[in-house]
């Protein structure tokens, strides 16, 4: 059963060469050179989305958003047109569940099943094969795409129905974010008061706040100034304003995603949408008077 992989940026990339490791692909993205590189590992390119649809009954998506994947479906990419009766989606846009629903219906009336399988865990748990895979789908599908999911990483798991992995990955992403910007003020408010950056983080990460964010990510990227780390604010403001929306729309109150939310568009105000989420450290410096990152911080 043929492959494509359209979508080959930071996270769609990592998956496809991980992907590939164990499965001939079709690779098509607008960069041109994201495909040379999956080329030089032994992919096919592609001259146009819709010629991956066309010669492959599987076909996995990562974009940026829920709208880029509509456009690429029925809009300027008429992807939909050339998916063949039997065919299969996969989407690992982390996305707007009901766009993700709307579209699934759409397909399923063209005979073309559609599977949500966002992902957690960056680039680099993608490369390493660890990364957490959240499937929306009617079992039979999920059953269908399980094999070729599990050559990207063991840790597949289905959510429920079309839009549950999308709820899941917002409600994870809301959580992450919330956890990164509290840890940001915890620390600055131990290097306010006499303690040591990264001593403080270590400490911390022998106590009870650590996290993910604290054990893996702030003295590789914060403390020690090597800010970039493959996402950036726009996404995360993105993902966790869906989370909001979503929650607004079910009646749960968002007090604390809404917190998140609100520090993520500050940032993005003082830097821009595609800044690297870590710049919102330079953000809490700013507001506590700290310099937890280095003043020769990259960036």
């Amino acid at each position: 059963m043929a492959v494509g992989y359209i979508g080959l940026g930071s996270m769609g990339g990592a998956l496809a060469r991980r992907l590939q490791l164990a499965e001939p692909l079709t690779v098509y993205d607008m960069n041109a050179a994201a495909v040379g590189r999956l080329v030089a590992a032994g992919a096919q390119a592609a001259g146009s989305g819709a010629e991956v649809a066309a010669s492959c009954m599987t076909v996995m998506l990562c974009l940026p958003t829920s709208q880029h994947v509509e456009d690429l479906l029925y809009g300027r990419g008429d992807l939909a047109r050339h998916l063949r009766p039997g065919a299969i989606v996969i989407d690992q846009t982390t996305g707007d569940p009901s766009v993700t629903r709307a579209l699934a219906r759409r397909l399923r009336q063209a005979d073309v099943s559609m599977l949500d399988a966002p992902v957690s865990g960056g680039p680099v748990g993608a490369e390493a094969g660890t990364i957490a895979i959240m499937v929306g789908g009617p079992a039979e599908d999920y059953a269908r795409a399980a094999p070729l999911l599990h050559k990207i990483s063991p840790n597949v798991v289905r959510a429920g129905e079309i839009g549950t992995g999308n709820v899941i990955k917002l409600a994870n992403n809301m959580l992450s974010a919330a956890q990164r910007f509290v840890a940001m003020e915890a620390v600055a408010l131990a290097v306010k008061n006499g303690v040591d950056a990264g001593r403080a983080v270590q400490i911390i990460n022998k106590g009870s706040g650590r996290n993910f964010f604290t054990e893996l990510m702030f003295e590789k990227h914060i403390v020690s100034g090597n800010l970039p780390s493959g996402f950036t604010l726009g996404l995360l403001h993105k993902d966790v304003k869906l989370a909001c929306q979503l929650g607004a729309e079910t009646g749960v109150a968002m007090q604390f995603g809404d917190v998140a939310k609100n520090f993520l568009q500050m940032a993005m105000n003082a830097y821009s949408y595609d800044t690297q989420v870590n710049a919102a450290a330079l953000m809490m410096d700013s507001l506590c008077g700290t310099h937890v990152v280095p003043e020769n911080h990259s960036l």
